[in-house]
């Protein structure tokens, strides 16, 4: 037996010496933090680019801005379809409805200029209101 223990006591020694080993888990933890914080930068700054797309309203053209006052005349008041028709459909004009423009402008001229008006008739209401559904 002492012969076994004398055997395995000469294979121990061919032990080879210590060598050092490179222990990378501070740079692992600094790295992971590293990437942590910069994908929550990222996060941040998706989410902010996304609620300033949403604030960012579109912003009206003045034709598109004349065609809603144009749908929205209050037909009771003479004086304001006569004006708002003149100064907000004028920039609807082109050469398909120069003419019908034209024509109801004319009509409408006798409606601006007096202190007290008479009510629109029906032809010259259906008129306007065609234009106006007409245009874009």
């Amino acid at each position: 037996m002492n012969d076994f223990n004398a055997t395995n006591l000469e294979k121990l020694r061919d032990i080879k010496g210590i060598v050092e080993v490179h222990d990378s888990s501070l740079e692992n933890l600094i790295a992971l933090v590293g990437l942590t914080i910069l994908g929550l930068l990222a996060i941040g700054f998706i989410f902010y680019l996304y609620k300033n797309r949403r604030k960012r309203r579109k912003r009206f053209t003045p034709k598109e801005i004349a065609l809603e006052k144009l749908k929205n005349i209050n037909y009771s008041d003479t004086k304001e379809v006569a004006y708002t028709f003149s100064t907000d459909g004028y920039l609807w004009v082109n050469e398909l409805n120069e003419n019908e423009f034209r024509d109801i402008e004319k009509r409408l001229m006798s409606y601006k200029y007096k202190k007290e008006t008479d009510e629109l008739t029906t032809e010259l209401k259906d008129r306007v209101k065609k234009y106006i559904e007409e245009l874009k």
